[in-house]
């Protein structure tokens, strides 16, 4: 696994694993809104040891830290949310490149998520980004529009509405990506 980065999109070449039909596939785990508690969230990334990376959507990224301690040879990538406090330089939104895919990542409380994802339409669209990731609401969601992916994965610890304890997988293989929803 290598990192450079150009401009300021952090791009990473992680290893894939072999698909079914011979393409090669990297998974990414998405999970957000921890809270403080990663139980789940540890159930989920041993689950899926085959995951490349793994996504924290913020509140808390302290959790994503603990979490890439525990797994070492996964790769992280974390940002800060509303209730995350004195974050020592954490991002509250950044831009990614895996696989050649550009994947905007947020908390998602700066665009106002609880009313309306019209910022993030626009956001995803001025990113150039092939999927935007946000949690915040702590209830699952994935919209497909206009050849991107927006992905709210729900939370771990703290599901909200009529949703279950969950997260996002993302796949990546030779040009394609997609997303889909996993309850814990």
């Amino acid at each position: 696994m290598t990192d450079t980065y150009a401009g300021n999109i952090k791009r990473h070449h992680l290893m894939t694993q072999q698909g079914r039909r011979g393409f090669n596939i990297m998974k990414i785990l998405v999970v957000s809104d921890t809270h403080g508690d990663t139980k789940k969230a540890e159930e989920v990334i041993r689950k899926n040891r085959g995951a490349a990376m793994v996504i924290h959507l913020g509140d808390y990224f302290r959790d994503a830290e603990k979490l890439s301690g525990m797994f070492p040879e996964v790769s992280f990538e974390y940002i800060s949310g509303n209730s995350d406090f004195m974050m020592n330089g954490v991002p509250a939104e950044k831009l990614i490149e895996v696989g050649g895919k550009r994947i905007f990542i947020t908390h998602g409380h700066r665009y106002s998520v609880k009313w309306g994802y019209e910022r993030l339409f626009r956001k995803v669209e001025e990113q150039q980004a092939d999927i935007l990731l946000f949690g915040h609401t702590h209830i699952p969601e994935i919209i497909e529009e206009n050849g991107y992916i927006i992905l709210n994965p729900g939370s771990t610890s703290e599901p909200r509405g009529d949703s279950n304890e969950s997260y996002g997988v993302i796949e990546i293989s030779e040009s394609k990506i997609s997303a889909r929803i996993c309850r814990i």
